[in-house]
């Protein structure tokens, strides 16, 4: 179902996290324009929440958007930052109030995109194990040997490594014909890599890399909420599993999406975090604090450049620049943001943007370090620019130069 303007505020109420809001007395009025607009007023008081459908003029912060504007915000297709320095979102009274008034409110559910076709997961996951093993769900059949044969939820479930076989194969959903040792070998291997699509977000991006970057020596579980989402994260000493779902251990801590993915780079210390509100957990915070100590950083020299930008930002050099500057270092993607005269930099790609730089991270590493010339690189090819190329020599100059 289309989302509304009156359908977003509507459901606020229900989303509200008194527990997120504690101390906060504070009112944020809502001037919605244009067709399906209208005025709104959010009151939270005493841990509780109050939906007004008028507009306060009184209120601790006031917001301008049209209705347009305001859906595509809440759909993910507008990104609050650019709203803001483009004038989109024009916002009045307590800023820091408007920063922080989305972390106390759940996100809503969304639809999940389609499943990978059964052909290409089957084939895939197959080849993972190679063993011979046939699978069939309905009227198709996948690869050769003991047949696995079930429900295409229970089989997606075992192939992505995701459910345990066992209570499906004890109620019937699925069926194995041949040596069970077979299946249980195919098992360990399908949930030591377990098939997950995790959200195309900053925090996404992180908890994708918590196997590859964990250092080893733990034991347990802990409970991951992103936003409310929950993963569970099993630990072994030489292995780390990530999977979405809840789970039976004691230890939990629930924080942001952009809150984790700030935690992973080293710009959040858990400890202020939870000191400060941003985060919270349930069980041992010595446990919880020894399990986030088990990572390397996911901050790679590319991406360090990219995040050190508005503390090398020169405003003189700069002037009376404006632009919006996308980078795309493989997987990697930042959006720069010059408005007057201030700088920000956002962990993925807004669009449109004014000018777009292409390029492999070691080699926007050598040029920004000054190892790579910028007429050799861009000669050569290793740096693409799609856009205004002379925006984007004014933008390199309202830089300092990393150091090398």
């Amino acid at each position: 179902m289309a989302l509304t303007v009156d359908g977003i505020f509507s459901s606020m109420p229900e989303l509200f996290q008194p527990d997120k809001a504690v101390g906060v007395n504070a009112s944020v009025a809502y001037k919605v324009t244009g067709e399906g607009g209208g005025d709104y007023t959010c009151v939270i008081a005493e841990g509780a929440f109050t939906l007004l459908k008028e507009f306060k003029a009184d209120a601790s912060s006031t917001v301008q958007i049209t209705a347009e504007d305001w859906i595509a915000l809440n759909e993910g297709k507008l990104d609050a930052m650019q709203a803001f320095m483009s004038g989109k979102l024009k916002g009045a009274g307590d800023l820091m109030l408007l920063q922080k008034f989305p972390k106390f409110f759940k996100k809503p559910e969304v639809q999940k995109g389609p499943q990978a076709p059964l052909k290409e997961l089957t084939s895939a996951r197959l080849k993972l194990v190679n063993l011979p093993i046939r699978v069939l769900v309905g009227a198709e059949a996948f690869g050769e040997g003991d047949e696995l044969k079930g429900e295409e939820s229970a089989v997606r479930g075992l192939l992505t490594g995701l459910q345990d076989p066992g209570p499906a194969l004890l109620s019937g959903q699925i069926r194995f014909s041949g040596d069970m040792t077979k299946l249980r070998a195919a098992w360990k291997t399908w949930s030591q890599n377990p098939e997950i699509v995790f959200p195309a977000t900053p925090g996404g991006k992180a908890l994708a890399t918590l196997s590859r970057r964990y250092t080893g020596g733990a034991s347990g579980t802990l409970e991951l909420k992103l936003d409310g989402a929950p993963y569970t994260l099993s630990f072994t000493p030489d292995h780390l599993s990530v999977r979405p779902g809840e789970c039976d251990g004691v230890h939990t801590v629930s924080l942001t999406d952009g809150d984790f993915a700030a935690l992973n780079v080293g710009k959040l210390n858990l400890v202020g975090a939870l000191l400060s509100g941003q985060a919270s957990f349930k069980g041992d915070f010595t446990q919880v604090a020894a399990y986030t100590g088990l990572f390397d950083a996911a901050v790679n020299p590319a991406q360090a450049i990219l995040e050190s930008m508005p503390d090398r930002f020169d405003k003189e050099k700069a002037g009376d620049l404006e632009a919006v500057v996308g980078y795309k270092l493989e997987d990697l993607e930042y959006t720069l943001v010059i408005h007057e005269g201030h700088c920000a930099v956002m962990p993925r790609l807004l669009s449109p943007a004014d000018t777009t730089l292409t390029a492999k991270p070691d080699d926007f590493t050598a040029m920004s370090t000054g190892q790579l010339k910028a007429q050799e690189a861009f000669m050569s090819g290793k740096i693409k620019v799609e856009g205004d190329p002379l925006l984007m020599q004014k933008v390199a100059k309202s830089f300092r130069r990393v150091e090398s």
